[in-house]
């Protein structure tokens, strides 16, 4: 008989519900000072380290519903071990996506390089694990290993990181909307302008998300106006790191009978090289696309001189030989151009901070350090 993991299911809601229950009474009191201590650490590096939090939920959870086995043995393959993964696809990746969508892992939080990792989570071996942050490590496997022996409360250790991460959506959520309310009052009066307020926000430390958003809060605006886009399809713009990611670009525009029409491909501070072009070519042999954008923030667009030339020409053999327009180009020209076809400049910063608040909703590849610096760059527009 399939097993069908309500108990599991039950219990975190469970856990949950006491921890909205602790938010709003604001008793963070009853938790002990090491649980906290323990917790915070990983709540912190949660915009680089988001695995790791649901990896603690999904332990906890299975150390609360069967006390008997070892969670260190996170892998079926391991004798006596058990299938983490399985049980935080089913369970915990779900719960994730519908209460804290932010910081939940696509599928599962078990495909890192780190957590997929063959790697007994004990002192001896786990020494070897490749977390992305090295300093997290031994914070991990000591916070394993007291969850496995039970040296801490582990429901509470579970009800405490649920009330943290409501504690910083609802944070989040008044920075999101002070933002939204913020962009209302902004004064745009001319393209270079928008173009200021965009190349300072792309100056932001990890900020490859946000050319991206940009083009796509352009396009929102050329379907309304440019008659080439009638009845085309702007298809919503995917989180850059997911599983399913849009087959072709970052940004896919269809045709009425869903066959992709023009293709957008972002790239942030990476040069355009022949090697892309190829890949596009490939990429789109056997379908409809009749124009493909490869875009970049790189400040030449290309590696050199001679690259850019060779590109050029293997553009115009592709147009000929099979009719697909690439078009190779920097992402500020791009918007540059796109801009003198939309009317209202407004309109476009303002579906610009929409898209903005709706990625860092649901992910996080905007960072709210990314959404703070915006708000600055919207203040100065008032």
């Amino acid at each position: 008989m399939k097993y069908d993991y309500s108990q599991e299911i039950e219990r975190l809601e469970k856990s949950y519900q006491q921890a909205l229950e602790l938010v709003k009474n604001q008793s963070f009191t009853e938790f002990d000072q090491e649980i906290k201590n323990f917790v915070d650490i990983f709540i912190q590096k949660i915009e680089t380290d988001k695995s790791l939090i649901q990896v603690m939920i999904t332990t906890l959870l299975k150390k609360i519903i069967k006390p008997e086995q070892d969670i260190r043995l996170h892998m079926a393959k391991f004798i006596n071990g058990y299938s983490a993964r399985v049980l935080d696809t089913k369970v915990t990746t779900p719960f994730l996506k519908s209460k804290f969508p932010k910081y939940a892992n696509k599928e599962t939080a078990f495909l890192t390089k780190a957590t997929r990792a063959e790697i007994i989570w004990n002192f001896e071996e786990g020494v070897k694990l490749p977390l992305r942050s090295k300093s997290l490590v031994e914070p991990f496997l000591k916070l394993i290993d007291k969850i496995e022996n039970q040296t801490i409360d582990i429901e509470n250790c579970l009800v405490y990181i649920l009330s943290q991460l409501d504690l910083i959506s609802q944070s989040q959520e008044i920075v999101f909307t002070e933002t939204l309310e913020l962009v209302d009052s902004v004064n745009i009066i001319n393209i270079n302008t928008v173009m200021k307020m965009v190349e300072r926000h792309f100056e932001e430390p990890l900020s490859s998300r946000l050319p991206v958003i940009v083009i796509f809060a352009i396009y929102k605006q050329l379907l309304k106006t440019v008659r080439r886009f009638e009845n085309k399809i702007l298809l919503p713009l995917n989180v850059h790191t997911s599983a399913d990611k849009h087959g072709y670009g970052d940004i896919e525009i269809r045709d009425n009978h869903n066959n992709p029409f023009e293709i957008l491909e972002i790239k942030h501070n990476i040069p355009i090289d022949r090697n892309m072009i190829l890949d596009i070519e490939k990429k789109s042999a056997n379908t409809k696309i009749e124009r493909y954008y490869i875009l970049t923030t790189y400040q030449d667009c290309f590696l050199n001189k001679d690259e850019e030339e060779y590109i050029n020409e293997l553009i115009l053999k592709i147009k000929r030989e099979r009719g697909l327009e690439i078009i190779a180009n920097g992402i500020v020209n791009t918007l540059k151009y796109y801009l003198r076809f939309i009317e209202d400049y407004h309109e476009f910063i303002k579906t610009y901070t929409d898209e903005l608040v709706k990625d860092a909703k649901n992910s996080t590849e905007v960072k709210d350090s990314h959404i703070q610096a915006w708000q600055i760059i919207l203040q100065k527009y008032i």
